[in-house]
């Protein structure tokens, strides 16, 4: 019974290993992923309050089209910010 509780301990703490290095890649991937911030409210490009959009795109060209498609439909002005 003892091993038993061993292997079963030793069992859990290496998926928790695993896991914590799945969140580790998760974040770092994370910060390297370029996104635009999209706003109607030039205020809200630099304040600390939320954008009314935030998307990540893949490549540029996603990007553009994103970004045409958002600003061919509004009759607003579109402030967009990329990061």
């Amino acid at each position: 019974m003892y091993i038993f509780c061993c292997v079963f301990l030793s069992v859990l703490a290496s998926i928790g290993v695993v896991l914590a290095g799945i969140e580790f890649i998760r974040a770092y991937r994370a910060k390297r992923t370029e996104y635009i911030c999209v706003c109607f409210d030039e205020a809200l490009l630099d304040s600390e309050n939320k954008p009314d959009m935030l998307i990540i795109c893949r490549s540029d060209a996603e990007q553009e089209e994103i970004i045409k498609r958002i600003c061919d439909g509004e009759s607003r002005k579109v402030y967009i910010k990329k990061f």
